[in-house]
């Protein structure tokens, strides 16, 4: 569904975020964790849709998919200050010209 609203772009504003809240909605059905994806990130989001629309090859948009899902269901934090200062550190707000998304940290106990 995320794919097929991107792809048609039925509205005139929001398609990407529409289509995200989609594919967000149906992996809490199904009991999987939300996919973030961090503004360091976004080209290459960007970059595997254009791929799989343009040349019909899915691999890089799966991968692109699953390193964003592994790299949400990692967030952590009891409150909003401690899941921004953990999304800082992993350079998630950075721009993609301004560094890349670091590994997951693990979480202390």
């Amino acid at each position: 569904m995320m794919f097929l609203v991107s792809e048609v772009h039925p509205f005139l504003d929001g398609n990407g975020r529409i289509a995200r809240v989609m594919m967000n909605a149906d992996l809490v059905v199904a009991g999987e964790s939300k996919i973030m994806i961090p503004t360091v990130y976004r080209d290459d989001y960007i970059g595997a849709l254009r791929r799989l629309t343009r040349r019909s090859d899915p691999d890089a948009y799966i991968r692109m998919m699953e390193r964003a899902h592994e790299f949400s269901e990692n967030v952590y934090g009891d409150n909003r200050d401690e899941m921004e200062t953990y999304l800082q550190s992993c350079n998630a707000f950075l721009e993609d010209t301004e560094g890349k998304l670091l590994k997951i940290i693990p979480r202390t106990l």
